[in-house]
């Protein structure tokens, strides 16, 4: 007995119902990157205009126990929130300080990466789901070609162009944004390295 038509028949069909989720699923992505594109440029011109480094007001932060005045309108938000914390954290007097506080260095190193992360999925994903849009189609089409159906297989062939062009764009358009927030998130956890050294200056471990 011949199970091959059968194991064909079932693989056909499983790849037919994936059209419909990776459609819906490329259309989910397209829809989230155009809001968070919206986000992505506020961000950046906020950024153009912060000129604070942490690195000239060390000694200062060292010794007060938390950052000047001038710099806190010129640091990210995400820095300034550090650097309270950390503020608060110092002052404690905990036997576990030092502990603490690199615990609380390395959980915020964790959360700032976590949307890197996020993007770095979009740029594998995107083109993923663009190549499964574009094969499906294809042998659905070729099977009413086989039939003469020479609509259907245009209406296949664009929708499999289509797909691929999404794919591709998600693809490159989170590759920039990823590399771009990768950059900031590497400054910013410069100078929360840099409050996390000034503060701890001294504390014996």
């Amino acid at each position: 007995m011949n199970l091959f038509p059968a194991f064909q028949t079932v693989l056909y069909t499983i790849s037919t119902a994936l059209l419909y989720p990776v459609v819906l699923a490329l259309i989910l992505l397209c829809l989230w990157l155009l809001i968070y594109t919206g986000g992505f440029f506020a961000e950046w011109v906020k950024r153009r205009r912060l000129t604070g480094n942490v690195e000239q007001a060390m000694s200062f932060i060292h010794k007060e126990k938390h950052l000047p005045k001038e710099l806190t309108g010129k640091l990210p938000f995400c820095v300034i929130d550090y650097a309270d914390k950390v503020s608060a954290l110092s002052q404690t007097g905990d036997l576990f300080l030092m502990e603490k506080l690199e615990s609380f260095n390395q959980e915020t190193q964790l959360v700032m990466f976590k949307e890197v992360d996020r993007m770095r999925l979009i740029v594998r994903v995107g083109p993923s789901l663009g190549l499964m849009g574009t094969l499906i189609p294809m042998g659905t089409g070729l099977a009413g070609l086989t039939q003469g159906n020479m609509a259907q297989l245009s209406s296949n062939l664009i929708l499999a162009f289509t797909t691929t062009v999404v794919g591709l764009a998600l693809g490159i358009t989170a590759h920039y944004f990823s590399t771009t927030r990768e950059q900031w998130v590497m400054d910013d956890l410069r100078q929360i390295n840099l409050i996390t050294e000034a503060m701890a200056k001294g504390i014996n471990p």
